[in-house]
């Protein structure tokens, strides 16, 4: 069955949310593993960066794969392995056999990424920050879906087993990307005939921006690590909250990450890149200085809405705006910057766990508001996305 091409933007929004759902569901299971099996901050902590560390080492390596040979089917391979982690955990005892699971989760989201945004790069036409603000969105709505499916499943069945939950959309949407591979491939085969025909005409990669843009995601990538990580830890151990009310703030964070990508994909189109990344990291420190320094539980849940808002404004931009600085590696692109750059906060969030440890959880959000700062004064030194050259008919 050949979908319409349009369609094909909305098919990879869906793969990247199943993808995404498992990942999207760790920060809301750590408060169940911390109070049912005494896990400690560092241990939690520990796991994020388990979800984090491999995958974002292998994901550039994918990415230059995919621009040399398409191999579609690795987005279904992908999403069917990040179903098989993290939905183990409520049976696991071991810790380090929960660092196992969500490692294996963690390498099938690498195996989707690269190929999922080359593939959503081509599909999206002149419109890239639309085409990626869509890709995009799915991932946030993981974030979403990923802490609702496992507080139900969790609830439902009575405990951490109902984790096993979070494996059934992954294996259906695996499933149905894997019957479109075809398909998928004959856009994959398409764009690389046009980027061949670009290099002919004289396209040529600025890697030097391409560095800068990097530095900032990597910076963003800590902050939205450490407030999925550790909001639901403050909303428990400051605020008092229960542990299904603290792992639910993830849901909120995602969902209001989800309407700001998608609207930021869209100011991006129309007023510029670094326009929207900067005015996203700039509204983001004064609502995390709120949300640190308020000690009322409805106060600070609004306010999540306009932090995760600020923060998610800048993620589809930065995508698009590194495969425009290196148009000929738009898969290795596509690696770093939803790969090896977005997943460095996993692999800072031990050294962030440790000081929650020794110093409590506002430290650490203080450490993630003078991030913020760094991020936003950083922005200020990435060019403007340069104009793509054009193959000769």
């Amino acid at each position: 069955m050949k979908l319409k091409k349009g369609a094909y933007s909305y098919l990879l929004m869906l793969g990247h949310l199943c993808a995404d759902i498992s990942g999207g569901a760790l920060p809301a299971i750590l408060p169940f593993l911390i109070s049912e099996k005494g896990v400690t901050y560092a241990a939690a902590a520990g796991l994020t960066f388990a979800l984090s560390s491999v995958g974002s080492i292998i994901q550039p390596v994918f990415g230059s794969m995919a621009d040399k040979t398409s191999r579609p089917w690795l987005m279904s391979l992908g999403i069917f392995m990040s179903g098989c982690g993290i939905s183990m955990l409520g049976f696991l005892d071991s810790y380090w056999a929960m660092f196992i699971a969500v490692t294996f989760t963690g390498i099938g989201s690498a195996l989707f990424h690269p190929d999922g945004g080359r593939m959503a790069n081509y599909v999206g036409g002149e419109k890239k920050g639309k085409s990626l603000s869509l890709f995009s969105v799915g991932g946030n709505m993981g974030g979403f879906v990923g802490p609702m499916l496992a507080v139900w499943g969790m609830t439902y069945f009575g405990g951490l087993k109902g984790t096993a939950v979070l494996a059934v959309p992954a294996f259906a949407m695996a499933a149905f990307m894997l019957s479109q591979n075809r398909n998928l491939g004959d856009f994959a085969a398409e764009g690389t005939q046009k980027t061949k025909a670009a290099i002919a005409a004289g396209q040529k990669d600025d890697w030097k921006s391409f560095a800068k843009l990097t530095g900032v995601v990597f910076l963003r990538s800590t902050i939205g690590v450490g407030m999925s990580t550790f909001l639901p830890m403050f909303w428990m151990s400051v605020l008092m909250q229960s542990e299904a009310t603290s792992g639910s703030i993830t849901s909120i964070l995602a969902l209001s990450g989800a309407i700001a990508t998608l609207i930021g994909g869209r100011l991006a189109d129309n007023y510029g890149f670094n326009k929207t990344i900067r005015t996203g990291l700039t509204l983001l420190i004064p609502c995390l200085i709120i949300v640190t320094m308020s000690r009322s539980v409805a106060f600070s849940t609004i306010m999540l809405v306009p932090t995760a808002m600020s923060l998610n404004l800048a993620f589809s931009p930065s995508v698009a705006l590194g495969q425009k600085f290196v148009p000929n590696h738009i898969g290795l692109a596509s690696g770093i910057t939803m790969g090896l750059a977005s997943s460095f906060g996993g692999m800072i969030s031990p050294l962030l766990g440790k000081v929650a440890d020794a110093h409590g959880v506002p430290t650490v959000l203080y450490i993630v508001i003078g991030l913020a700062i760094l991020a936003c004064v950083a922005s200020y030194f990435v060019p403007d996305a340069p104009d793509q050259v054009k193959a000769e008919a």
